[in-house]
This record gives C-alpha cells, structure tokens and sequence, in this order.
C-alpha cells in the first residue's frame, strides 16, 4: 500500500482526485472520526456517493459545499454504497433537498429497512440477547438493552429508493465506472471500477490503514461473513499497483493488491490466534475478544469489537475447523474438532 501524495480537502473544499471525480470529507462522531465522500461528474450532474451520518454537523458540512465550490452545480443521482449508519444517514436528507431517489442495492436498502423499523426497546431486545450469546458481562448486556438504536438516532427517515445492481455502469466524458457488489462488510456493498483509467473507488471494502469491519449481523449472528470477505480479498490481490483506491476512510493509496494480501494475512493470523487459543479451552465470544484483542472496549466499540471476534468464529466453524454449542439464555461456546491438549 502506498499513499497517494494528494491533500485531505478541508471543510467545505473539495479535491479533484480525477477528471470526473471529486473528493470530500466529513467528521464523524465516533473514534473513527471521519468519512470521505465521492462525487462523480457524469457531464449530465453529480452523482454523489454517500452521504454521512445525520447529524447537525453533516448538515453543515454539505451546506458549506453548495454555498461553495458546489454552487450552481446539477445534482443529479444519489447512490448509498451501503447500509451503515455514516454512509446512509443523511441520504434521506440529500434525497429531499435534490428530488433524487437514493439508490442503494435490494439487499442493503432491505437491510437499512429493517433496522429503522425497530423501536428502541426492540433494538434492545435484540442486541441484548445478541450479547448475552456472545458471554458478555450483564453491564454490557444492560447497556445495549436501554442505549436506544443507534441507527435511528443517526439516520433521517429514507427518501424513496432505486435499486441498482452490480455490472451497471456511470459512463461520463472521462470514462466509464462499473458497478460491483460484494459481502463481507455488509450485504451487497458497491463499489465502482473505472478499469481503464485504473480507478476504483473502494469505499469500505478496501482500507489503507484499517481491516474493515466483518461483524456477525444481528439478523444472524451465525453467518460466517469473514469467507465472502476473504473471497472478495481473493480477488482484489491480484489488481495492479497502478491501481489507485479511493477509500471510504483514511486516504487514497495505490499497491492495492498489496493492501489486499496484508488484509488476507491480517484475518489468517486472526483465526490461528483462536486456533491456539481453543487448544487449552472452548471459547465464548467474550473470550474472542480477549484474544484478538487484550482488552475491553467502551460500549460503542463493543459492538465491533464483539462482532468481529464473532465473525472469525462463524469462519472457524464454517471450514469444520471448529464447532459450536449452542444454550437457551447462555453463551454459545467454540471448540476445536480434534483432541484438545494437555
């Protein structure tokens, strides 16, 4: 992986990554404190690529661009790469103001659906009993079951949605983006390949810094999501170095292929860590996160830290290297399928 040696846009600005493609970033309120988003000049409009979370200070953020370098500029599509809370949140409110439909793929606009539709006390509900099957302790188990959902919190009602599928494409003056989608990090995420110029805007499939985020889904937290992830890995491996990713964290980079092999063997490692672990003892998902990580994490980081311990169990399982045992009311437990030692 390789930095790509281009400026990070300040408030308000934007940077010109490309003939057609522009560059913004927005501050979040979380430990990863920011977003970048795309903007694509199709010659017809804009097509923005995502929107950030709802809050107060988005909202600020995309004012200062229409009264800025935006002003006068043609919005004329809306694509959400995908369902989480930073990407979809203020997509109803971009939607609205510019008369768009936000299009979004069936299985991410399905999933973002169903999680507005909770009620805080369902949410609750559902993610308490999520980690009272991951073993964690009742403080956490409490904190989920009253903290509210923090996708409603952080999402403005959905405008109406398209859905829009891999292999369609943007074609603009410059070139032509392909849409692709992949699971993993979410159901259907797209991202957008413009091969030619050897362009890709990765989003949060492809990181320079950080291994995104595979997390077991509440929907079902036995889906083994980590084998799509790695699938997709597979793939990005063998991109050129040419290749320069525009990321949805962090900054652009070229070596994807690289960047894509170091992931590989990040989540590899990952699953021996648990392998050698499960030798002595089962492990709960509580004891993943020791694990993998060596320590405890607040309630917000919790959530992916837990999820992520819980995705590399789901592999483990999958590939009939582990086995699970599952209780009413109790953690499931992990153990290896051959004899442990002494």
């Amino acid at each position: 992986m390789q930095p790509v040696n281009i400026d990070v846009p300040s408030s308000g600005q934007l940077c010109q990554l490309a003939e057609d493609v522009y560059w913004a970033r927005f501050e979040l309120p979380f430990r990863l404190n920011h977003i970048n988003l795309y903007m694509i000049d199709t010659g017809d409009g804009l097509c923005l690529i995502d929107a950030g979370v709802n809050t107060q200070a988005t909202a600020q953020s995309w004012q200062a661009l229409f009264d800025g370098p935006l002003a006068g500029q043609q919005i004329s599509r809306l694509i959400i790469t995908h369902h989480h809370v930073d990407h979809i949140g203020y997509g109803g409110e971009l939607a609205r103001r510019f008369g768009l439909k936000m299009e979004m793929t069936k299985a991410e606009a399905e999933h973002a659906h169903w999680l507005y539709a909770l009620s805080d006390s369902e949410y609750g509900q559902i993610s308490a009993e999520h980690y009272r099957a991951f073993g964690l302790e009742e403080e956490h188990i409490q904190a989920t079951r009253t903290g509210g959902s923090r996708f409603r919190r952080m999402s403005a009602p959905f405008s109406e949605i398209k859905y829009i599928s891999a292999g369609e494409t943007i074609t603009t003056p410059a070139g032509k983006w392909v849409i692709r989608t992949d699971r993993g990090h979410s159901d259907a995420h797209i991202s957008l390949m413009d091969t030619d110029r050897k362009l890709y805007i990765g989003v949060d499939f492809l990181l320079p810094r950080i291994s995104p985020n595979i997390s077991a889904d509440i929907r079902n937290r036995d889906d083994d999501l980590l084998s799509a992830y790695l699938h997709y890995l597979d793939e990005m491996q063998h991109l050129d170095d040419e290749v320069t990713v525009f990321p949805g964290h962090d900054w652009p980079f070229t070596h994807a292929g690289r960047r894509a092999k170091q992931l590989i063997a990040h989540h590899h490692d990952r699953l021996a860590l648990l392998i050698e672990a499960a030798r002595d003892a089962p492990l709960s998902t509580s004891d993943a996160i020791d694990v993998l990580f060596g320590r405890r994490f607040s309630d917000h980081e919790l959530y992916f830290a837990s999820g992520e311990a819980r995705a590399h169990l789901n592999h483990l399982v999958a590939t009939d290297i582990m086995a699970q045992i599952q209780a009413d009311g109790q953690a499931d437990m992990f153990f290896l399928n051959e004899p442990r030692g002494d």
